[in-house]
Order: C-alpha cells, then sequence, then structure tokens
C-alpha cells in the first residue's frame, strides 16, 4: 500500500493553514497598520513642560522653548497615528508636524524618537518615571491604548544649541476598533 493518498491531504492542510494565516494578517491590518481611532491630549493630569497653560494639551519636542524647531503645541488633527496589532502586541507609529516621529510598543516604556527635520537621528529615549516607581510615564493599563505623560533626558547625540535638553512628549492614543 503507498502512502500517496495522505499527499492531497497534507497539501490541503498547508493551503488552509496559509489561507488562515495570510486572513489573520489582514484583519490585524496587515503591514500598513490603521489609523488610530482618536488622538488626543494625555489623560494623565501631569504637566511635562514647565508651563502649566501645557496642560490639556498635546506635547510633542524637545528644548526650552514653543517653536517649530522645539516644544510643540500641535491640534489632534496635525498628528497621524498608525496602530499595529492589538493588545499585548500592540505598536504605535506618530508623525507629528515639523519632522517629528515617535515609535511606542505595548508595555515598553522606551521610546523610539526622531526628527527628520532637524537631522536628530532615531534613538531610544528610556521614559521611566526615576523619582516614582509605580508612576508609568507610558501607561499601557486601557486595552489598545496608550496614554504618553513623559519627560526625559535628550539623546547624547541630539546636540541642543542652549545646552543639555530634555524631550517632552504628551498624547493620547485610541487604538480600539
Amino acid at each position: 500500500m503507498t502512502l500517496s493518498h495522505r499527499r492531497p491531504r497534507r497539501t490541503a492542510a498547508a493551503v488552509a493553514l496559509a489561507v488562515g494565516a495570510i486572513t489573520a494578517l489582514t484583519a490585524c491590518g496587515g503591514d500598513e497598520g490603521r489609523m488610530a481611532a482618536a488622538v488626543s491630549a494625555s489623560t494623565s493630569g501631569v504637566i511635562v513642560t514647565d508651563a502649566s497653560t501645557d496642560l490639556g494639551s498635546i506635547i510633542i519636542g524637545w528644548g526650552e522653548d514653543h517653536s517649530d524647531t522645539e516644544i510643540t503645541t500641535p491640534r489632534p488633527d496635525q498628528l497621524d497615528a498608525r496602530c499595529y496589532g492589538s493588545g499585548d502586541a500592540l505598536a504605535i507609529d506618530i508623525t507629528a508636524p515639523h519632522g517629528w516621529k515617535i515609535h511606542a510598543s505595548s508595555g515598553s516604556q522606551i521610546l523610539a524618537i526622531e526628527n527628520v527635520d532637524q537631522g536628530l537621528a532615531r534613538t531610544d529615549v528610556d521614559a521611566t518615571n526615576k523619582y516614582l516607581d509605580i508612576a508609568q510615564s507610558i501607561d499601557w493599563s486601557q486595552p489598545d491604548e496608550v496614554d504618553i505623560a513623559a519627560t526625559a533626558d535628550a539623546p547624547q547625540g541630539w546636540n541642543a544649541p542652549a545646552g543639555p535638553a530634555r524631550v517632552y512628549l504628551s498624547v493620547h492614543i485610541d487604538c480600539t476598533r
């Protein structure tokens, strides 16, 4: 007795598995991700800059002054936030005015940040709250959402004209479907 009758079943099983994997990837948004359901200011109630007027604003930038090349306060409709995956596998890419690009991955307190307009290379920035362990600068506690209210030292490779600078980021991204 030959085993050739099993080959069609194996082939059919392999095809079904491949189709299932492709369908699952398509349902998750594929490589292109999906637009965030909503973008807003951080809901943490934390002021990340020295200016109390920034509370309730989206903040993206670095340095000391509010300007196009330092600390910016874009409107929600000026940000492009793309979501990839969901739950513990959620990743978010944010593109903001004036060349800012930010990448966040679920559960991590590390942000990959760059500014293409200013030639600031993509660098991992640790946003861990160094003063209070329980406080999370990047809050992943709500499913498919991230709330960022972070202030961190600027990467060493980024040379600010006024000397050592800080990176500021305050935004809430909702990736629920």
